[in-house]
């Protein structure tokens, strides 16, 4: 979608439109050219404006010459905006343009800072205050009552005069400072002659005083304000003493409701004051829009709390009606109250933004206008109370909804969500050709009252009006889906969530088996949606609301302990839909692949134990063989990695339940089995790896006949593993690179390491005997071949076990003899060093010579 909205309506525009496809306003020719023209001068004109302003108020004099030259000579301004506007636009519509550059107003509107000045100046007032507090405090009941007039009158005439001349001789820092300190001193003489009982103010209820010494006290500031305009601090105090005089107001109240009502009316009057107080009051005029927003949204708070409180009340009591006749308890009446308060501040706030927005538009020259100005400063002036305004208005509804529902109880709440959906079904149809602000806000309202709606059914624990309440915002959303293009993808994902909750629902009404199928059966139907909506902006978001309902639906019936049946009838969903994902998504097609194994392998695993535990493990035993045929069938593609990884942990878990299930022979056979088909797989170009889970497979199986059997020989279990690892190395010697350490070599120190250090032990003369020849035969072998892992093993075998033959009669030899021996081998060698050492050297590099 392009940024540009139409000029009419606002709706924004498709890419090189022709007309606007809401309000059907013509967009081609040259008085669409000079539209275009015009409102980039608009929105220039209304930038300079607002920095205009802002200067003003800053009380700095700008520098920058006058509008007429500035429009003239800044870069993106009207006198250039013509002959880019004239690139933009072709004879086939409006083509997006950059917008104009930000006039640069930091070279005539300097930021303001917190100044040393202003630092000391604060300072200074806090100590003023705290200081006159406690003179006051300390000499108060000394001066007697015309000392506490004097006292009270006086510092507050000083401090007010002060600021006025300070003002007057452009002194502002310091006149603020001083305004800060009457006005502060204002409202402590005011606390004071009630606290201490001058003329008798104790006796005065604390509200009554409170309201009537607020606003006059406003009214006081007020006037101070409009006698100098520019000090500020006036208009803030008086703003401040009118919240306050209202908060005394508003504590007469005696319930939520009334708190709201009475919070609202201050909120009201705020905004009049706004309206018709006159312009020389200034800044007291202008800012009287933040208490207005602000208790606004007290009033909103207040209500919200009484409705909710009415509601858990409701909630909490014991089954029966809510409301017994006429009679209708204070509590209950204070939340029915509230709530209306709720849906007021909700329509009226509604009108309110609505009202000032058109307003603006008039001024402005469109709402393009009006949307550029208060996103461009959301945060000042009359736009921040028109803000928290739109806030209240939307929250407030869905709050009131909430409130009213939880006290009517389920019945009503189904009632009032077919009452949401037939709203948002009519705005959704009716005013499809419109993109309209207010009609969007309306139909995000309705959508967040039907899920409050759906919130509360639920916490009520009634399952039939959350099944209406959930079946009325699928509607609602399959609606939108239609109609809404920009809500496609969300509307789609809400409907299907909704779809899904209301048909477990229905399920759970009878049993837990019909929920869980229920729940599954209606996912699979959401992943095929999601299918068939290939590239379209709801397929994502329905295809992971199906698969994740269908793993839900299969952990809730193993967490509930469902019949197999209904296990099966699960798992087969979730491998069909795999299966077709794999099939329609190629990107997804490893993970479905995965997924589509599990599942149904698991589903031959419950399927066979519905016969019995032999044609269970049959069944499971044959799932691998079925599962490498598939990745045989599939190599060369992704999903090959993964069906032959799966096939591999079905073949170790049909192994090990029969082990598990003491059937030794029958997992024997199937490691044997599996192993066969592992190296009829490896013979494939390119896979010759896969030889490995072979051996692992066929030592298996030879391992547990020799389990079974009780063979204890050291040799029975080591040679065959040797001999499948050098069967398999001399297969493979091409991709190992004819290296003999990973050819040869496993193989060899499995045969040969284990039984060298066995003969430690060993008492008998035919293991070392046969050991020795073997290892003396692979040294041999090793040397004519020059396989150097061969003469490594060989050579380090047979000195093994040399030494652990002669240990033992060494240790019974005579000490003279066994030292002299070893002394006349240290002197031979040592006569003969250089030589032997030039041997050693030979030997080192004739060894790393070989392969």
């Amino acid at each position: 979608m392009s940024p540009i909205p139409c000029p009419a309506c606002s709706r924004f525009l498709p890419e090189s439109p022709t007309s606007c496809p809401g309000c059907h306003l013509p967009l081609t020719g040259p008085n669409a050219q000079r539209l275009w023209q015009v409102d980039q001068t608009l929105a220039t004109l209304q930038r300079e404006r607002t920095g205009l302003i802002a200067a003003l108020r800053a009380g700095e004099v700008s520098t920058a010459p006058v509008a007429a030259h500035t429009f003239a000579t800044t870069p993106g301004s009207a006198a250039d905006a013509a002959p880019r506007a004239a690139e933009a636009m072709t004879g086939q519509g409006l083509q997006e343009t950059a917008p104009p550059a930000e006039p640069q107003r930091a070279a005539t509107v300097a930021r303001r800072t917190w100044t040393t000045q202003q630092t000391l100046l604060a300072i200074g007032v806090l100590l003023v205050l705290v200081a006159g507090s406690i003179a006051l405090a300390i000499a108060w009941f000394l001066i007697g009552i015309v000392g506490q007039l004097l006292v009270m009158a006086g510092f507050t005439a000083a401090a007010t005069a002060a600021s006025l001349v300070l003002s007057r001789r452009r002194l502002p820092s310091s006149a603020e400072a001083l305004a800060l300190v009457a006005g502060g001193l204002l409202l402590l003489d005011v606390a004071a002659a009630r606290r201490f009982g001058l003329a008798g103010l104790d006796s005065v209820d604390g509200r009554t005083y409170t309201a009537v010494t607020g606003l006059l006290a406003a009214v006081l500031l007020a006037v101070l304000h409009r006698t100098d305009r520019r000090i500020a601090g006036f208009a803030l105090l008086s703003l401040t003493a009118a919240s306050l005089g209202w908060a005394g107001i508003v504590a007469f109240a005696s319930n939520a409701s009334a708190t709201a009502a009475l919070a609202l009316a201050g909120a009201v009057l705020f905004g009049v004051l706004h309206l018709v107080v006159p312009a020389s009051f200034g800044l007291t005029r202008r800012a009287a829009t933040g208490p207005a927003g602000g208790w606004t949204a007290f009033s909103a708070v207040a209500a919200a709390v009484g409705a909710l409180s009415a509601g858990l009340d409701a909630l909490s009591r014991p089954t029966g009606p809510r409301v017994d006749g006429p009679v209708v308890d204070q509590l209950q009446a204070d939340g029915l109250a509230s709530v209306a308060l709720l849906a007021t501040l909700a329509v009226a706030g509604a009108l309110l933004v609505r009202r000032v927005v058109a307003v603006r538009a008039a001024r402005l020259g469109s709402r393009s206008a009006v949307r550029v100005d208060w996103t461009g400063r959301p945060l000042a002036g009359d736009w921040r109370a028109l803000g928290v305004v739109a806030v209240v208005a939307t929250v407030s509804g869905p709050t009131a909804i909430l409130g009213l529902a939880l006290q009517l109880g389920a019945f009503w709440s189904a009632g009032l969500s077919l009452v949401a959906a037939v709203v948002a079904t009519w705005l959704a149809v009716a005013r499809a050709r419109t993109t309209s602000l207010g009609v969007a806000w309306v139909e995000a309202q309705a959508g967040a009252v039907l899920g409050v709606l759906v919130f509360v059914c639920a916490v009520e624990g009634s399952r039939p009006a959350t099944t209406i309440a959930l079946t009325a915002t699928a509607l609602v959303a399959a609606t939108a889906a239609v109609h809404r293009q920009a809500w496609r993808a969300a509307a789609s994902a809400v409907g299907a969530v909704a779809t899904v909750g209301a048909a477990a629902l229905s399920g759970s009404m009878f049993t837990d088996a019909a929920s869980v199928l229920a729940a599954a059966g209606t996912g699979a139907a959401v992943v095929a949606i999601a299918l068939l909506r290939r590239a379209e902006p709801e397929e994502a978001p329905l295809a992971v609301v199906g698969h994740l309902t269908l793993f839900g639906a299969l952990a809730a019936a193993l967490a509930a302990s469902l019949a197999d049946a209904v296990v099966i009838t699960v798992l087969v969903l979730v491998a069909l839909t795999g299966a077709a994902t794999a099939v329609l998504r190629a990107h997804l097609r490893a993970l479905a692949t995965g997924t589509t194994a599990v599942a149904s392998a698991w589903a031959l695993w419950l399927a066979g134990g519905l016969v019995g535990p032999r044609s269970q493990w049959v069944v499971l035993a044959a799932a691998a063989f079925g599962l490498a045929a598939l990745a045989q069938w599939r190599r060369q593609r992704t999903e090959e990695l993964v069906l032959g990884s799966v096939a591999v942990l079905v073949a170790a878990t049909a192994v090990m339940v029969a082990m598990e299930r003491s059937w030794p022979h029958a997992a024997s056979v199937a490691a044997a089995a599996y192993g066969l088909v592992a190296v009829g797989y490896a013979a494939l170009p390119h896979r010759r790896g896969v030889v490995t889970l072979g051996v692992v497979a066929l030592t298996a199986a030879v391992w547990l006949e020799l389990w079974d059997a009780d063979v204890a020989t050291l040799e029975a279990w080591t040679l065959p593993l040797a001999g499948l690892l050098l069967a398999a190395g001399l297969w493979s010697h091409r991709e190992l690179g004819d290296r003999s350490w990973l050819t040869a070599g496993p193989g060899l120190a499995v045969a040969l390491v284990p039984s060298a250090l066995f003969t430690m032990v060993d008492d008998g003369l035919a293991r070392p005997l046969v050991t020795v020849v073997a290892a003396v035969v692979v040294l041999v072998l090793g040397a004519l071949r020059r396989w150097q892992a061969l003469v490594v093993l060989g050579a380090g075998t047979a000195a093994a076990v040399a030494l652990t033959q002669l240990l033992p009669y060494a240790v019974l030899l005579p000490r003279y003899l066994t030292l002299g021996t070893l002394g006349i081998a240290l002197l031979v060698i040592g006569a003969r060093y250089e030589q032997r050492r030039a041997d050693a050297r030979q030997a080192v590099s004739w060894l790393a010579s070989m392969s």
